[in-house]
């Protein structure tokens, strides 16, 4: 093998290395978002390192009492629903510097229905890579927006105008669908289209303005 040839298969190793830390870290973040929204507290745990730190406001601390802390907490209310947009990922050996942009939903019961925290800013991070393994070293969050809005218990509505039609409902732990993997494929029913779709919407709008 020529040299100038061994020079592009080294090239293209490290390239290849640097998508597969950069997908790695990317699998985490997401990985995060979904142990918060289901409550799963050891997959919450596997996304730091035991020795990492979180700031996130209310909490700042060891990484795993963090997770500890706030599981309970996020159980006390009906539902949140976290994403991740804008993610960029500067690599150094084994470390990582990175920004993810976050929208998150944290729906509360009141007497109108319910009262949606929506807030939105950026996780800072420091991953590091130990034993292969991508994991959160360092985070600090960034708040940014902010806004408070009080809606009607909707899905239950709707699920009653719809009956059998209603859509899917996500829940907190391993009852969740997300969690079926290729079991999903046994997931089958039979619906037939709703005759008006929009009637119950325009109904429930009437109830609400009324």
């Amino acid at each position: 093998m020529s040299a100038e040839l061994e020079q592009r298969l080294a090239r293209l190793e490290g390239r290849l290395q640097e998508l597969q830390d950069r997908e790695a870290i990317r699998e985490v973040i997401h990985r995060y978002c979904q142990a918060v929204d289901r409550c799963d507290l050891d997959m919450l745990k596997g996304c730091y390192h035991a020795d990492g730190y979180d700031d996130h406001g209310f909490f700042a601390g060891n990484a795993h009492e963090f997770a500890e802390y706030v599981i309970p907490v996020l159980e006390q209310i009906d539902s949140s629903c976290h994403a991740i947009t804008n993610t960029r990922i500067q690599l150094e050996g084994d470390r990582a510097a990175c920004q993810s942009q976050w929208s998150v939903v944290h729906r509360m019961r009141s007497d109108k229905g319910f009262t949606d925290w929506w807030h939105q800013g950026r996780y800072i991070d420091v991953f590091e890579k130990r034993d292969g393994e991508w994991k959160i070293l360092h985070r600090v969050i960034a708040n940014d927006f902010d806004r408070w809005l009080d809606t009607i218990d909707l899905p239950a509505l709707m699920s009653a105008a719809l009956g059998k039609n209603a859509v899917v409902r996500g829940c907190r732990g391993d009852q969740d669908l997300s969690f079926r993997g290729f079991a999903l494929l046994e997931h089958r029913p039979e619906k037939p289209g709703v005759d008006d779709l929009w009637g119950p919407f325009a109904a429930i709008a009437q109830g609400s303005a009324s």
